[in-house]
């Protein structure tokens, strides 16, 4: 799987309120684990276009001891996508499936997850992600997901892989009244299309490439978005 990495210069240099903040407990932010880091969202190194036109949004990046264990071994870029020629443990599945769905949608992509630049310390690969859903939590992943939209100059669509990801953009968006709704706007191939300054961009809500569904059953919502990149 060939990273898809575009020029420094296309890449905005991440805020200090971002890179400083302290988060709840059960939570880690990388920037603190590796302070040599320079990027928001670990999977650039898999779809890294800040001036693309659509944002493929999961749920969250890696758990805390999966990139600790990478810095420690000495890895030069540990905050990075998982990869199977690596020898990566697991998370490189859901990439390489993303990989060939995404190949449907035209134009430059950024990958990135709700959680920002924040890392879940439960050490499981299926996890929960505590105070996800209120305040102080939620609070600061809106202003990150309004900052990277707003950095984003060519942004159109937003790829919610799972309910976390819907219910980060709705309420981004201006539309909480739709943050429960990610099963049926799925089920549906219903977007929610709002402005943000300039921009309209309208957010899909997809299956996770990891959800245990038949891979026809998750075709339907990138078809979807395929078309809304086209036009």
């Amino acid at each position: 799987m060939t990273p898809i990495l575009h020029p420094s210069a296309a890449r905005p240099r991440v805020p200090d309120w971002i890179r400083t903040v302290i988060p709840p407990s059960g939570w880690t932010n990388v920037f603190t684990l590796v302070p040599s880091n320079d990027y928001l969202y670990g999977t650039e190194t898999l779809f890294g276009d800040w001036q693309g036109r659509t944002l493929l949004l999961a749920k969250d990046g890696a758990p805390t001891r999966v990139i600790r264990t990478l810095r420690d071994r000495g890895e030069s870029r540990p905050w990075r996508h998982a990869q199977r020629e690596l020898g990566d443990p697991g998370g490189w599945k859901t990439n390489e499936w993303l990989a060939r769905a995404a190949s449907s949608v035209p134009g430059g992509m950024l990958y990135g997850s709700a959680t920002g630049n924040l890392l879940c310390d439960d050490p499981t690969w299926s996890r929960s992600l505590p105070g996800f859903f209120s305040d102080p939590l939620h609070g600061y992943l809106k202003s990150v997901l309004g900052w990277v939209l707003d950095s984003m100059q060519n942004v159109r669509s937003i790829a919610c892989l799972g309910e976390h990801a819907w219910f980060l953009a709705a309420t981004v968006l201006g539309r909480p009244d739709m943050a429960r709704t990610f099963g049926q706007c799925r089920d549906s191939n219903s977007a929610i299309v709002a402005t943000r300054g300039s921009k309209t961009i309208a957010a899909h809500a997809l299956y996770h490439p990891a959800a245990r569904v038949a891979d026809e059953s998750k075709r339907g919502g990138w078809l979807a978005l395929a078309s809304a990149a086209t036009r």
